[in-house]
């Protein structure tokens, strides 16, 4: 008589429970099955793909000052005098590129220097 080999339903439910042990950490965060604490200054991305997502929009928040402030050099340096646009939206790139894409908060700018800051909570240095 041959034996077969195989899987036993212990072996089954064990590798089952792994998985969903791995899944709840990973969704919940490290935070041992409580109320995980973000390590973020704004309190967003709680779980693992929360953060992650923050962290993208993060990025998306300083590539959009960056073509801010691109956009504000190339209109000052057009006019051929020494004044910054009076407004942000004077560089016509879009409306998605005034605010931030984590708080919708407007950028502050002002015309007098041509700077552009961030004011949600942790991307004040961007």
């Amino acid at each position: 008589m041959r034996r077969q080999g195989g899987h036993t339903l212990a072996a089954t439910l064990v590798v089952i429970a792994i998985i969903a042990v791995l899944a709840v950490v990973f969704m919940k965060g490290s935070g041992a099955f409580g109320v995980s604490k973000s390590p973020r200054a704004d309190g967003k991305g709680t779980t693992v793909p929360g953060l992650v997502k923050a962290k993208a929009q993060d990025e998306v928040c300083k590539s959009n000052l960056n073509q801010v402030r691109l956009s504000l050099q190339i209109a000052h340096d057009s006019t051929g005098d020494e004044d910054w646009p009076q407004k942000i939206e004077e560089t016509r790139i879009g409306q998605d590129f005034y605010r931030c894409p984590m708080g919708k908060e407007p950028y502050q700018y002002n015309p007098q220097t041509g700077e552009v800051h961030c004011v949600h909570p942790g991307h004040e240095k961007y």
